[in-house]
């Protein structure tokens, strides 16, 4: 699969139909941990790192508030 993580990400963002977000939800995650593990530690990475970072813990966020499920 070759999308980048934003657009997977976006997809778990937008998708209002709980039985289809978890799904979206969980192939989201491990593109970005995949692209966060891609990524060197040089200033210029700094934001795109911070980015996934957020969108991971947003992610988990839905995941434990709104489908109310445990990682």
């Amino acid at each position: 699969m070759q999308q980048g993580w934003e657009e997977v990400y976006l997809r778990a963002m937008i998708e209002t139909d709980q039985d289809r977000l978890m799904g979206k939800i969980d192939l989201a995650i491990p593109v970005l941990r995949s692209r966060l593990q891609e990524l060197d530690f040089s200033p210029e990475r700094r934001s795109e790192r911070q980015r996934i970072t957020d969108a991971l813990l947003t992610l988990d966020t839905i995941r434990r508030i709104e489908l109310k499920t445990q990682v």
